[in-house]
């Protein structure tokens, strides 16, 4: 049984935004996410080598996977329900830095209209 039941964000026209932005992913760093999702679903606690809260972004984390020597950072928060952890958006680390720039106020928006309209998320979509 799953402890956790993670989340992508829906887009206004009712579209996952989450699964294109993985399936644009080298295969490798897509099994990769995958993997650790799927471990992270039955886990308790959340280990900090998958994931950390962002000091510049109130309430937003970033999942931390490594493929292919290159950092994607799934950002997204727990919520909007207790033992649920939404997908906001993708992100990559390069040079110590998120990309895209404007990460934190595209995130935080994100979840405040997740926070209002539960029907803007659906159950992750594994490949």
């Amino acid at each position: 049984m799953a402890a956790w039941t993670i989340f992508d964000y829906v887009g206004a026209d009712g579209a996952n935004q989450i699964r294109p932005w993985i399936d644009s992913l080298p295969k490798l760093a897509q099994a990769r996410m995958d993997s650790i999702l799927r471990h992270l679903e039955i886990t308790s606690v959340w280990p900090e080598q998958y994931i950390s809260a962002l000091r510049t972004c109130d309430d937003i984390y970033e999942l931390k996977i490594k493929a292919g020597g290159h950092q994607y950072r799934p950002l997204g928060f727990y919520g909007p329900q207790r033992r649920e952890f939404t997908i906001l958006m993708g992100a990559v680390e390069k040079g110590g830095k998120l990309r895209p720039k404007e990460f934190c106020v595209i995130a935080t928006r994100l979840r405040g209209i997740v926070n209002g309209d539960r029907n803007r998320i659906e159950p992750h979509r594994f490949g």
